[in-house]
């Protein structure tokens, strides 16, 4: 069968194209849909009557809820439109209403979801924004129940060709579509691009399993390696179109497609394959006869052979306990019935399942920067399309930074300010205790904070705060603050006219830089003696250096040890202060001048 034939079957109405797309939005291959997508089970199919008109319907696909069901059709004035419906009960569905319309000449169609109900993808013909202005793929994100950031994706992806019928797997992380673009195997194939690191789309790969037929209508399953599509030429085929499965074996290996079987397939066409979460039943369109249009959608079902337990839509958040927000961190969470796992349909923030009717399920996560923690909720015992609900509240950690501020060159304990401050400019501050220099902070775990450390005669200390994300009750941050000494200012000692020992006021000029050398053992000292002008230069070298040895012996007596005095001289009158023949520059130049000259 052609291309042409392809873009015309059974959709006479179409101007331009009529292919769909199958959604993505299907998750597990349990029960009865496991079954029925292989073939195997008796089965009969439901012609979902409030749904279809005698325009052409197709692509079905329900929301990861379950609460809502999306398709395509051209009731309105022969344009491609996306309508969707509200469920009524497990079987139900509430009458449709327009989704999505594109102005003037504009179709829309193939809507396909991920898991977080957000992100998707569709095509899009004869708008004003297309690549190429026939067919193209587009991506945009569901908001409030509206369309929104709708965009064609790049040149890599659609062609000058027809692109179009866009399947996205439930994580978002691969995307199938079906095109005509030159060097295929035959009229249409199915192609497959991964996302990258960056998140963007790979280049398309023409899949191993296409043949000189036509390949269309890609739905992958939720275990990103089980693909349906339709086929009009592969061996097995019971007429027209027929839904196959293969099955992925490595970067581009499939099985060999295999036909599903008068279970799912007719001598008519089908196509538009797809498995809703956890109902027992798969969607499709198809023009067998009987039904209300030409193309109609269906919905396949088991025969029942056995009361099969009722379920109800259950839903909810994993919300932080403090803000009621969303939780900072990815999430994992476990849904349980009697301790029995039931499947996820949702995101891990946004969770979602079928749980059985009357029965209590328990929801237990944890993210980290939280807590682990755990809810239950008490499924109704009567059927509601609303379903219900109960969110998971985590508590953040608490955090507390601790830690010691010590001399870098001793690591003797300082009394020092620290002050945390954190990205609004909010600070605490606390003074460390002299003995352990110890201090500590209460912060929060999704804070930014930086640390500062402030004490006299030593370098200001500033640093960032890294707080790690644990799973844990009380994240402790353990931070030692080591401050480097400032430069030591000099000293001078001065004396009275003809003597060498100290004046009762002098010693406790020395008191601070004593403290200072004590405490940096590293430092070295230089002690230097000098006179007034009067008298000889031999006699006046003898007492400068007098003077400087009494200063020394001070020194040494208050603790400073022998071997930081590096240099005693006596430089006697060569280095006045003043030159001025005064009282006062005599008394300024009768002096020892004590300073740091260096480090060990």
């Amino acid at each position: 069968m052609t291309t042409r034939r392809i873009r015309f079957i059974s959709l006479l109405t179409f101007v331009f194209i009529s292919v769909f797309t199958a959604f993505a939005f299907a998750q597990g291959q349990a029960g009865a849909s496991h079954a029925i997508a292989r073939g195997f089970a008796d089965t009969h199919a439901e012609d979902l009557k409030n749904l279809n008109s005698p325009a052409d319907e197709a692509t079905p696909i329900i929301s990861g809820d379950e609460g809502t069901l999306y398709f395509t059709s051209y009731r309105s004035g022969g344009k491609q439109v996306i309508l969707r419906s509200k469920r009524k009960s497990l079987t139900e569905w509430g009458d449709p209403e327009l989704f999505l319309e594109m102005p003037e000449k504009g179709n829309v169609s193939a809507l396909s979801v991920a898991a977080d109900g957000r992100t998707c993808v569709l095509q899009g013909c004869n708008l004003e924004d297309g690549i190429f202005k026939t067919c193209d793929i587009y991506q945009a994100d569901i908001e409030d129940g509206q369309l929104k950031n709708m965009h064609p994706l790049g040149k890599d992806i659609n062609s000058e060709w027809w692109d179009g019928q866009p399947s996205i797997s439930r994580d978002g992380q691969l995307l199938f579509f079906s095109s005509d673009r030159k060097h295929g195997h035959g009229s249409a194939d199915i192609y497959m691009c991964v996302k990258t690191s960056s998140g963007t789309w790979g280049e398309p790969v023409n899949l191993s399993f296409n043949t000189s037929g036509n390949e269309v209508s890609p739905h992958i399953a939720s275990d990103n390696q089980t693909l349906y599509f339709a086929d009009d030429d592969l061996p097995g085929g019971l007429g027209g179109f027929d839904i196959y499965v293969t099955y992925r074996k490595g970067e581009n290996e499939w099985t060999e497609p295999k036909n599903l079987g008068p279970s799912v397939n007719t001598k008519y066409n089908e196509m538009f394959f797809s498995i809703p979460a956890t109902e027992d039943a798969v969607y499709l369109a198809s023009d067998r006869p009987g039904g209300v249009g030409n193309f109609d959608l269906y919905r396949i079902v088991p025969n029942p052979v056995a009361p099969k337990p009722k379920f109800i839509a259950f839903h909810g958040q994993v919300l932080d306990a403090e803000s009621g927000q969303p939780v900072r961190t990815e999430p994992d969470v476990s849904l349980d019935v009697a301790s029995e796992k039931i499947n996820n349909t949702g995101s891990p923030r946004s969770y979602a399942a079928m749980a059985p009717i009357g029965k209590l399920i328990r929801v237990s996560g944890g993210a980290d920067g939280y807590v682990n923690g755990s809810v239950e909720a008490q499924a109704p015992s009567v059927f509601d399309s609303i379903g219900f609900s109960q969110d998971l509240k985590l508590v953040p950690a608490k955090v507390k930074i601790e830690g010691h501020v010590t001399n870098v060159f001793t690591n003797k304990a300082l009394a020092a300010k620290v002050i945390l401050i954190d990205d609004a400019g909010g600070r605490v501050d606390v003074q460390t205790d002299g003995n352990t220099g110890s201090f500590s902070f209460d912060a929060k775990v999704f804070g930014k904070y930086k640390l500062r450390a402030e004490l006299k005669d030593y370098e200001e200390y500033e640093a960032p705060i890294e707080i790690p994300l644990k799973r844990e009750a009380l994240i402790i941050v353990k931070k030692e603050v080591r401050l480097t000494p400032s430069g030591i200012p000099p000293v001078m000692v001065n004396f009275d006219y003809n003597k060498f020992d100290l004046k009762e006021k002098e010693p406790p000029k020395m008191e601070h830089f004593i403290q200072q050398v004590k405490e940096n053992p590293n430092v070295r000292i230089e002690v230097s003696g000098h006179t007034d002008e009067h008298g000889s230069d031999e006699y006046n070298l003898k007492l400068s250096q007098r003077r400087a040895n009494t200063v020394v012996d001070y020194l040494l007596s208050q603790g400073v040890a022998r071997d930081q005095v590096a240099i005693v001289t006596g430089k006697g009158k060569s280095a006045p202060i003043s030159k001025e023949s005064t009282p006062e520059a005599d008394a300024l130049n009768r002096r020892v001048e004590v300073r740091i000259m260096g480090k060990q």
